[in-house]
């Protein structure tokens, strides 16, 4: 691990006002909590030397810590629109698109593939919205927050994997789990909670990416075995 930079605080507050309604009066009074309406917050700045063009970013950091505000200083997250009389699959421009992404986000569960959005579980719904989501220059919050940690793991390698083949662009994703970053290998990390700019992570052992990698194996009558 490689520090290229310390943060620094940019000089212009972010401020937000809240109505003095009763409702607020109230709870500040109940704890003895002076409160103005006023909550000003000082986020980090963009590191200097960030550089114009790479793969893939992460911004890491504890909730509070600015990773959401220095999310946004690369861009807005799209809102997706999901039909309840559609399949998942069928919301990509071909199938065979909707099959690379899908299981490049480890969502590799054919009959998931084939119900509607609304009907998935939880990690399901996040797969799905991340697979639409890969592009040049998207941002991607609260990565791998709703699934368990091995599923994340898996997600992340194959992520990985799927941006360096498809030589996507500036993409970058923010996450509390400290445990994605090593599988991401990404190209530098923005530590929110320590306020560093860091060079990227890289796995030492192969052996353990292959671990992970053995999760996204998928098999069916007609599509034998493909692993990512």
């Amino acid at each position: 691990m490689e520090i290229k930079e310390r943060l620094v605080r940019s000089t212009e507050p972010l401020v937000v006002d809240v109505h003095m309604d009763e409702y607020t009066k109230m709870c500040s009074k109940a704890f003895d909590f002076e409160f103005s309406g006023s909550t000003s917050f000082y986020p980090w700045a963009l590191p200097e030397s960030l550089p114009t063009e790479f793969g893939l970013g992460v911004i890491i950091g504890g909730s509070g810590s600015g990773k959401s505000t220095m999310l946004k200083e690369f861009g807005e997250e799209p809102e997706l629109e999901w039909s309840k009389h559609k399949s998942i699959a069928s919301h990509f421009n071909t199938p065979d698109e909707a099959l690379n992404r899908l299981m490049a986000v480890g969502l590799n569960s054919i009959p998931a593939w084939v119900k509607p959005h609304s009907v998935l579980s939880n990690g399901e719904q996040f797969r799905a919205d991340l697979a639409m989501k890969i592009k040049d220059g998207a941002v991607i919050d609260e990565f791998t927050s709703v699934v368990d940690r091995n599923v994340a793991k898996a997600s992340s390698v194959a992520l990985s994997r799927f941006i360096k083949k498809n030589n996507i662009k500036n993409l970058v994703v923010s996450s509390c789990h400290r445990d994605v970053v090593d599988w991401l290998e990404p190209d530098w990390v923005i530590d929110t909670d320590n306020g560093l700019f860091i060079d990227g992570f890289f796995l030492s052992d192969p052996k353990l990416k292959s671990k992970f990698m053995s999760q996204a194996k998928m098999s069916g009558p007609c599509l034998k075995t493909i692993t990512i």
